[in-house]
């Protein structure tokens, strides 16, 4: 794959991550759930977009 490729592909990942995390805060932030709940929801959530940034990086040190 062009470098080029990897490069757009790891941003449009970023993208529609941050996207869904701010989606799920959203969500989440307006939801009745305790705050312990709401806590560890919002966790997943910002993990996932951590993950997406590990992979993005690998990509591009190749």
């Amino acid at each position: 794959m062009k470098k080029e490729y990897r490069i757009f592909i790891s941003i449009l990942a970023l993208i529609f991550s941050i996207g869904a995390t701010c989606i799920g805060f959203g969500l989440i932030g307006g939801s009745s759930l305790k705050f312990g709940m709401k806590f560890v929801c919002d966790f997943f959530f910002l993990m996932q977009t951590v993950a997406t940034c590990w992979v993005a990086i690998e990509l591009l040190k190749k």
